[in-house]
Parts: structure tokens; sequence; C-alpha cells
């Protein structure tokens, strides 16, 4: 009888770790052993497991960060400029939007079959300033947002499936105003996963006025706190905020490096295991052109275009294991087309862009055609980002005391 019971329950725990993350919130409330369950490590980490391996579903959840207008009826392009501006204002908000796409069955050529899903409203202070705030990265389901305030309530991680915010405590760093000499001058802001210690880790480098060294610290989830580290940045990292990605443990900024005598375009590389910086090197051909990072065929991306109008991309991708020999191949050049911004790939073939009007399109690679989502950004197109997500019920909250979460294999 005991064997018996413990195979229904080892029946009932692999049934519910294959459910959504919006159903198991629900389902804590059942009983408690399933509340326990549910909060339980090595649950979490199958129902992760579980998630990005769903090899059932033709459909992609997108996460896109945008701006919209409150009131609907205020729409006037005549008018929009001057509503969202670049500081606060009641007429507007910043929200995460929750997408499901998939192929439209209905065969129409104008538009992609996106379901809206949910729209998460961003809580202050990171809503104060819609063209400042930014997703920094994404990882398992937890996104890390921030803006180049460098204030110390503005880096907060968020799990848009349960709904959870964490509001990042204070700097252990002293970040001086700009009445004192040397204050801050920019800050940057990566996240990731520390596959050896199993956890979830924010860097922050904060660059000063002066001709000092810029400062490093790290926050691990779970732990609650910031703890300065002591490595080099040997150069500037740029500000633009399509020029960073998290790829396998790395994360990635653009920036010039004075590690010769001129000043050279890298790739800086932060180790989120060792905790050490590394430079890779972009391809020759992408000097003189503006870039985007991505992720594509589980190898780094490099995309790359000219101001020019329409514009055309190249496509520069490191199949190299190792990240830092940056050995890039062209792989693909997007012929000239009315968009903006690249954002992110939902499908090896589909790519997300902002078109000139503002609004989010899916790119087709083999048949080079456009077919609009039916959301907006009413706000400048590099306001606007958009994520691959993975549904999980990684908790980000501050007293959350897991924040280890084990690889199930």
């Amino acid at each position: 009888m005991a064997q018996s019971s413990k195979l229904v329950e080892e029946m009932v725990a692999q049934f519910l770790s294959r459910l959504p993350s919006k159903a198991l919130i629900r389902f804590k409330c059942i009983r408690k052993s399933w509340y326990n369950l549910i909060n339980s490590p090595s649950f979490v980490a199958q129902n992760r497991f579980n998630s990005m391996n769903n090899k059932f579903t033709s459909s992609t959840c997108i996460i896109t960060k945008h701006t919209v207008l409150k009131d609907s009826s205020i729409i006037d392009r005549n008018e929009i400029s001057d509503i969202l501006g670049y500081g606060n204002n009641d007429k507007k908000q910043t929200l995460l939007s929750s997408l499901t796409l998939c192929d439209n069955l209905d065969g129409d050529d104008q538009e992609l079959y996106c379901i809206i899903e949910d729209d998460l409203i961003v809580p202050f202070p990171l809503c104060r300033n819609s063209y400042n705030f930014y997703i920094v990265g994404h990882c398992d389901g937890i996104i890390c947002l921030s803006s180049f305030l460098c204030d110390d309530r503005d880096i907060a991680l968020c799990n848009p499936s349960i709904k959870e915010f964490n509001h990042l405590p204070k700097s252990c760093i002293h970040l001086p105003t700009k009445d004192e000499d040397d204050y801050v001058h920019q800050c940057h802001v990566g996240f990731g996963y520390d596959s050896k210690a199993k956890v979830y880790k924010v860097v922050r480098i904060v660059d000063f006025s002066s001709s000092h060294r810029p400062r490093v610290e790290v926050y691990t989830l779970g732990a609650d706190c910031w703890r300065e580290i002591k490595t080099f940045v040997l150069g500037n990292i740029c500000c633009q905020r399509s020029l960073h990605t998290h790829f396998k443990g790395v994360y990635y900024w653009s920036g010039f490096s004075y590690i010769t005598t001129e000043l050279q375009l890298v790739l800086f590389a932060f180790d989120m295991s060792d905790e050490l910086f590394y430079l890779v090197y972009p391809p020759e051909a992408a000097f003189g052109s503006d870039w985007n990072l991505a992720v594509w065929k589980e190898s780094l991306l490099l995309i790359t275009h000219r101001e020019e109008a329409p514009k055309c991309f190249d496509l520069w991708l490191n199949e190299d294991s190792d990240f830092l020999k940056g050995s890039w191949t062209k792989y693909f050049t997007i012929k000239p087309i009315e968009v903006d911004i690249p954002l992110v790939f939902w499908k090896s073939n589909e790519i997300l862009m902002v078109n000139v009007d503002r609004r989010i399109v899916s790119y087709n690679l083999d048949t080079q055609t456009l077919k609009c989502l039916p959301i907006h950004g009413a706000e400048d197109p590099i306001c606007i980002y958009a994520i691959n997500y993975v549904n999980s019920i990684i908790s980000v909250k501050r007293n959350n005391k897991l924040g280890c979460v084990e690889t199930y294999i």
C-alpha cells in the first residue's frame, strides 16, 4: 500500500511539473503537500526543464516592453510626440506584454497570428522615465529591468508569469551625485545564470566622470545584497541598449578598448561563474556600422546595418564553442526594408523588428516578407524591446531563500 501511495505521488508530481505557471500558482492553495512540492527546488527545476523542452507546441511566448497611451481616444499622430516626451507623464504607462505567436492558419499575408496573454504594468520608480528604462536580460523566466539613471532603486528582477517584482537593495558602492567632483557618469547592468554555483546574478558596472577605473558589484538572488568584486574593465562600454545580451552564462556589452595604442571596437564578455571580463573582437566589416546583439540557433549573432533608409541588415554568426575567439561568419543579408530596429528571433527563420510606424513586425528570412503584430509601441522605436520567454515559477522575492535553482537533467 505504501509503495502504491508513493507511485501515485510521483505521478502527480510528474503531471503538475508539466503545467503552466498560472495553473501551479492556483494549485498551491489546494493542499499543503502540493504547496510544499511546488515550492521545492527540484520541482521548480523540473518545471523549468519541461517548459523549455516542450516539443508539442508550435507557438512561441514573447515578452515585449512598450509604452502605450492610457486613453486610446487621444491617439493623434500630431500629438504623439508631445504626449510621450522622455519624462513622466500621467497619460502613458509602460507595459510588459506577454504574447503567444504562431503561424496564421488563415493564410493572412499581412498579419501574424498573435494572442495577447497578459499585460503587466511596470511599477514605480522604473516607470517614471520610459526612455531610460529597458530590459537588461532574461533567463529561465526571470527578467532584469534597469535604467541609465544610476539610482539605487532603478534595478529590479521580475517574473511576469507569477507577477513578482524585486527592487534590488542599495548599492554597496558609494554613488556620488553630480554635485560632487567625481559623479557617476554611467551605469551598465547585466543579468545571467552562474551554472557552477547554480544561482542567478546581476552585475553592475559603475563608470565615474574621473579617469578612475570603473567599479564593479554583483548581486546574487537569494543573498539579497551587493558585493564589490576586484576586476578590470579595459575600456568604455557603450550605453546603447541594443548592444548587450546574455548567452550561456556570459553577458556581453559593446564598447571600446584601450588595450592597444588605438581605440578598438570590442565586445566585453563577463563570465557569470568566474566573475571576470574578457574581450571578444567583432568582424572587421562591422566597423562603421550600427550593431545589434542577439542569440540565434544556439549561437551568438551580430546584426549590422547602416543608417541609410531603407536599411539592409547583415547577420554575422559566431559558431565557435570558445566565445573568446570571435570567429564570425556572414550568414545572411536582409534586403532593404522599411524597418528601424531588429528585436529578437522567435523562430529560426522569423525575426521581430520595429518599423517606421512604431509597429512590431515579423520578417521571414525564407520568403523575405513582413507581417504585422496587433501591438503598438507608442514611443521611439529604440525604446521598444522583445525577448523570447519561458514561463517559470522561480521566485524573485528578496526574502526567497531558494536563490539557488538546480539544473534538472
